[in-house]
């Protein structure tokens, strides 16, 4: 059996240390647990900075708004977007974890999206889906400049719901209550998780996984709402009960599914999404299935069941 010296052993551990501490620096990559559990803390914190700061953005323009003629209205809407990006770049470039980027990017997204929400006022014109495309479009394209995947998520759940919307448009029904048919965010989660195979994804660090989560959420969170009550939130013209056994059946399989590709091909993020779905599923279709039993014999037996069980 080959044996190192004691001294061999330190002078390899040494160079390992060396190794490790040059890749950290130059990728930023976690070494210990306690540097994993300041990067979480850190992401929490953009989260939260992102959210108030874009609060604080809107806000502001609302108080001192009324007070500014229409063009110098229109002038702060064009600036207060492209003074965020330039103070996007100036932090992404002197910064490589980016929590700071993050926060402006996030409110820079903000202001483009009070900016045209506001135009669309000050002109009087009528809501549309376009809004989501222009806001989905910004939120991918500063995304994918700088590599911030909270900006990625973004952008993919508004592009969802200018889908949900074309199709509600489609279908005749208000913008306001398209989100009450969530049918539209089967495919799109298809074509999300799809996309996270994509060259442009794949050389981006974290993508692939936003892209994977994203689509697993939108394919398996509409099927609770649909198995439950096909006849409020699906478009398909069947019976209630087909539909919903139809959506029942999707419910598992997908969920089981999701489990076992997560798992077998190391996407923790699938598997967690499948996993998360799954209990909630079994839960809501139990209480589904016993309410509909006491329907189907007497409630007040199915209350004295619950209360006094034998």
């Amino acid at each position: 059996m080959f044996r190192l010296a004691a001294d061999d052993r330190a002078r390899i551990g040494g160079y390992h240390a060396r190794l490790l501490e040059r890749l950290a620096g130059i990728f930023d990559v976690d070494s210990t647990e306690r540097q994993r559990r300041m990067s979480l803390g850190m992401r929490i914190a953009s989260l939260i900075g992102a959210v108030t700061l874009s609060a604080a953005v809107v806000l502001f323009f609302y108080r001192v708004w009324g007070l500014l003629a229409t063009p110098a209205q229109l002038a702060v809407l064009t600036v207060a977007p492209v003074a965020l990006l330039g103070a996007v770049d100036l932090a992404a470039r002197r910064e490589k974890t980016l929590y700071v980027a993050s926060i402006l990017a996030v409110t820079a997204t903000a202001a483009f999206i009070l900016d045209v929400t506001v135009v669309g006022v000050i002109f009087n014109m009528r809501p549309s889906p376009v809004a989501f495309v222009l806001w989905g479009a910004f939120a991918l394209v500063v995304a994918y400049a700088f590599g911030l995947r909270l900006l990625l998520a973004g952008g993919i759940a508004m592009s969802m719901l200018f889908l949900c919307m074309i199709a509600a448009r489609a279908a005749g029904i208000d913008l306001g209550a398209s989100i009450a048919r969530p049918e539209p965010l089967l495919p799109a989660g298809a074509l999300a998780f799809a996309a996270s195979f994509l060259p442009a994804n794949r050389r981006r660090a974290g993508f692939p996984e936003t892209w994977r989560l994203a689509g697993s959420v939108a394919i398996l969170l509409p099927l609770i709402f649909l198995s439950t009550w096909s006849g409020v939130f699906s478009y398909l013209p069947w019976p209630e009960g087909v539909v919903g056994a139809g959506y029942d059946v999707a419910g598992f399989v997908l969920g089981a599914a999701g489990v076992w590709f997560g798992i077998r091909a190391g996407w923790r993020e699938v598997a967690q999404a499948a996993t998360g779905f799954l209990l909630i599923f079994v839960f809501a279709k139990c209480f589904d299935w016993w309410w509909s039993g006491c329907r189907a014999t007497s409630s007040s037996s199915c209350w004295a069941a619950s209360l006094w069980p034998s």
